[in-house]
């Protein structure tokens, strides 16, 4: 099993991601997508109304309970999203690309290379999560432009990556409230069950055939996700011939209880 190496440059309202490591070899990478930066000397836009997440008719919902709500972004060539967050929130880009994102009240002019597995957390602070921030995604190349969003509405996640740093591997970080990890299985390969109590969201990043230890399997593609509740934590093995790739988050709310963010 290999777990890709993270890293990030930090950017205003951006965090950089944690990695996890197990006893099998990982190479961890996580790289921000930088939603919110500061375009320095940007031509101020025309007036944009952005909408909630849930109303933008590009995110399409995929999952929602108490803790999460995911979506699939999905912008065809010249279309663009404007969206409101009022939750920190996860982005896992889904193939290589360029896209151009832009903060409110900017224009939507500079472009960013992306790679697929690229993931991007952007956490909120108190006064953000009132007010809500907003900002968008423009797709100018041919072919869809498309990402896995997770919306985390426990507002205490992501306190342990409020600064800013560079992760080498080996080793074993979260978010605070959540550890993500972009995991790559060989055929046979395990990764193991949370070690804390707590649901688990997977984002395939290749066809995956997975069995875990509670007989529940997990067969998806790309774009789609697979959820394992806090009661049936497993560890997940790659049942297939070819190597599976994936993102794993592990919700951990003990850890967001302990630690409130800041104010």
């Amino acid at each position: 099993m290999k777990l890709r190496a993270i890293s990030w440059e930090p950017r205003d309202f951006y965090q950089g991601l944690p990695q996890h490591g197990v006893d099998l070899t990982y190479n961890l990478c996580m790289k921000p997508l930088l939603l919110l930066t500061m375009l320095m000397g940007c031509v101020m836009a025309p007036a944009q109304q952005a909408l909630d997440v849930g109303l933008e008719p590009h995110y399409h919902l995929l999952l929602e309970n108490d803790q999460v709500r995911v979506f699939l972004l999905k912008l065809p060539t010249d279309e663009s999203a404007f969206v409101h967050f009022r939750h920190s929130f996860l982005t896992v880009t889904l193939q290589d690309g360029e896209v151009i994102v832009w903060d409110e009240g900017k224009s939507p002019i500079q472009h960013f290379q992306v790679h697929k597995g690229e993931t991007s957390f952007v956490w909120l602070t108190q006064d953000q999560q009132t007010k809500g921030v907003s900002g968008g995604f423009r797709n100018d190349r041919p072919g869809d432009y498309r990402n896995i969003t997770i919306e985390f509405l426990d507002p205490a996640v992501g306190w342990a990556q409020m600064g800013s740093g560079t992760i080498s591997p080996p080793a074993s970080m979260f978010l605070g409230g959540a550890l993500v990890a972009d995991v790559l299985l060989q055929p046979g390969d395990e990764f193991p069950a949370p070690d804390k109590p707590g649901a688990e969201l997977v984002i395939p990043l290749s066809e995956v055939h997975m069995t875990a230890s509670n007989t529940v399997g997990v067969r998806n593609s790309i774009g789609e996700v697979a959820w394992i509740p806090a009661e049936t934590p497993t560890k997940l093995a790659n049942s297939g011939k070819e190597p599976a790739r994936f993102i794993a988050v592990q919700l951990r709310p003990g850890d967001s209880t302990n630690h409130p963010p800041a104010p």
